[in-house]
């Protein structure tokens, strides 16, 4: 392995191990950094409606209505009071379901207190009531998203800022704070392994969040199409980043689980993978297992090096 590889925790659906406690969450961050990781990852919902109903692949929601989202940027805030070197990310926030210029503010806010260790993942979104309780009609979701990262960075620049589109418009407007390196804060955005979805990257973002629990097969059609977009939008070949969850495994014993999920890891890496994402939830029972289980997926992560 010739380059860094990077560990990423998935913090989403850990109510068994926080007892509902999300106040745990920040102490789960903590022990996350202490064992290794190199990043903690949240996911969303705003809202959730009884009946599940969205679009796309992304609609086989396998979780219930009533389950437990804290606010990404929250938690993350206050994990990043905990911790010094763990990088905060979301994967996802949902874009278009914040006005511009609250997103543009919390997202500035976070990036100061964490001092500069923030990873902002955004999607658009598939879940139709939720997308629709905040007034975005769902065919216009990712036109919400461009429009209200466009406007962000228009706001992370300094003022006095002016934006106008299509569903976002603005004149002369400060917004402070901004983030520690203004516009050029690290955005990920979510998608399909399809041009469309690099070209997009290429264009707004610095890396992918694949749709799914793709294969290392469907990861490296991801990467073919963003090295093309890198070529065709004058990156640097390689410069935008892919996060992959690694497959888990059934079973009860956690090192037989860790280690097939971690034999798939060179063919990940292989496929283009700048960031390897364990799901916690899958793997841990009980909070006093976090700490040792992060240990082992990161030494199994290093011995990789030596391959």
């Amino acid at each position: 392995m010739t380059r860094r590889i990077h560990l990423s925790i998935f913090l989403s659906h850990v109510d068994h191990l926080t007892e509902g406690r999300n106040a745990r969450l920040v102490d789960m961050g903590l022990v996350a950094e202490q064992a290794g990781a190199d990043q903690a990852v949240f996911s969303e919902h705003v809202a959730l409606a009884q009946v599940i109903e969205g679009v796309g692949e992304a609609a086989k929601f396998p979780f219930q209505p009533n389950e437990n989202y804290p606010d990404p940027l929250v938690a993350l805030a206050a994990i990043a009071g905990r911790t010094r070197t763990l990088r905060l990310a979301t994967g996802i926030l949902i874009a278009p379901l914040r006005p511009a210029i609250v997103l543009a503010k919390m997202v500035a806010t976070l990036d100061h207190v964490s001092e500069g260790r923030l990873d902002l993942g955004l999607g658009s979104g598939w879940h139709i009531p939720e997308l629709m309780a905040v007034g975005v009609e769902p065919p216009r979701a990712m036109e919400h998203l461009e429009n209200t990262l466009g406007a962000c960075r228009t706001l992370w620049a300094g003022g006095p800022s002016s934006f106008h589109s299509s569903t976002v418009n603005f004149e002369r407007l400060y917004c402070q704070p901004t983030p520690l390196l203004g516009a050029d804060i690290p955005v990920w955005l979510a998608g399909p392994p399809t041009r469309k979805t690099a070209e997009r990257i290429a264009r707004l973002g610095q890396g992918w969040l694949p749709f799914g629990n793709l294969s290392a097969i469907e990861i490296a059609q991801g990467r073919d199409h963003l090295r093309a977009a890198e070529v065709a939008h004058g990156l640097v070949e390689g410069s935008l980043g892919i996060r992959a969850a690694l497959p888990t495994f059934p079973g009860d014993d956690i090192d037989r689980m860790l280690d097939a999920a971690f034999a798939q890891a060179p063919s990940f890496i292989a496929a283009g993978a700048t960031h390897l994402q364990l799901p916690l939830w899958r793997y841990a029972k009980r909070f006093d297992e976090v700490g040792p289980i992060i240990e082992k997926a990161r030494q199994r992560l290093d011995a990789l090096k030596h391959l």
